[in-house]
């Protein structure tokens, strides 16, 4: 219902309402009216406006926190794959007995780098980091077992001459690093500290333990060393016979098996 539609006394219950003039008629009330909606427009245009803008601020935010998400997820699965690959060879070559050793500590590596894998997917900064020092260790590793064995091993590849095969090697590694490494310092603050709440309680109550341990380990030091001993010599045969300061009552000469009193 518009102004037109309303009686002169409400107009002037509206003016009133609003702290504007009440006196004049119909056709002046109403003017006073739609000017004082005209002055509060723009202010509630603003407050439309700042609403938008903060509105399109979250969606932006949201959209580059999901799209962080999403790389870590990528990143994550990607190790998963390579960890894949890393464990068949090494089961390869155990499978036809050779390079036992070498086969094992593939196995180990590809489940050290499943384990960053998962732990990236699942947003958390020791996934990252897990898997940088197992490449840095596969890469170092790659070399040891180029320059010692030659030819193909569950740590290495091989092209016939240990020159191009190093290269490669420190090519792939650094590579690798660069792949990994570049996304940990792009979104390392907004990474989850820690381990998830399993392992973390796991940790939390092996370091407990060990604390434990370690105080009681260091208060029976402190003690042991608190108690000091006394020389005493056995009046029969003058044997020295050492206890501690604290003791009182009678003891025994371990030469002649005199007793005295303490």
């Amino acid at each position: 219902m518009g102004y037109s539609d309303s009686s002169l006394l409400e107009l002037k219950v509206m003016c009133k309402e609003r702290g504007l003039m009440v006196s004049g008629k119909k056709d002046d009330v109403i003017i006073r009216l739609m000017e004082n909606d005209e002055a509060k427009a723009p202010s509630n245009q603003l407050i439309s406006n700042l609403g938008e803008q903060n509105v399109h601020h979250y969606v932006h935010q949201v959209s580059l926190s999901n799209d962080k998400d999403v790389l870590m997820i990528l990143l994550g699965v990607a190790i998963i794959i390579y960890s894949l690959f890393r464990i068949w060879m090494g089961f390869l070559f155990l499978s036809v007995g050779s390079q036992e050793l070498a086969s094992l500590i593939a196995i180990a590596i590809g489940l050290a780098f499943m384990a960053g894998g998962i732990l990236t997917t699942m947003n958390y900064k020791n996934g990252l980091v897990m898997t940088l020092l197992v490449l840095l260790f596969s890469g170092l590793l790659s070399l040891v077992a180029t320059s010692l064995f030659g030819g193909l091993t569950p740590l290495s590849v091989d092209f016939g001459d240990h020159e191009i095969t190093k290269t490669f090697s420190v090519m792939c590694s650094t590579m690798c690093l660069v792949i990994v490494g570049v996304p940990f310092l792009i979104n390392m603050d907004s990474m989850k500290p820690g381990f998830p709440p399993g392992l973390e309680d796991i940790f939390s109550s092996q370091r407990s333990t060990n604390n434990s341990n370690q105080s009681v380990s260091k208060a029976t030091n402190n003690s042991n060393q608190s108690v000091s001993k006394i020389t005493y010599e056995c009046p029969s045969c003058s044997q020295s016979l050492r206890a501690p300061s604290t003791f009182s009552g009678i003891a025994k000469c371990p030469k002649c098996k005199q007793e005295m009193e303490i």
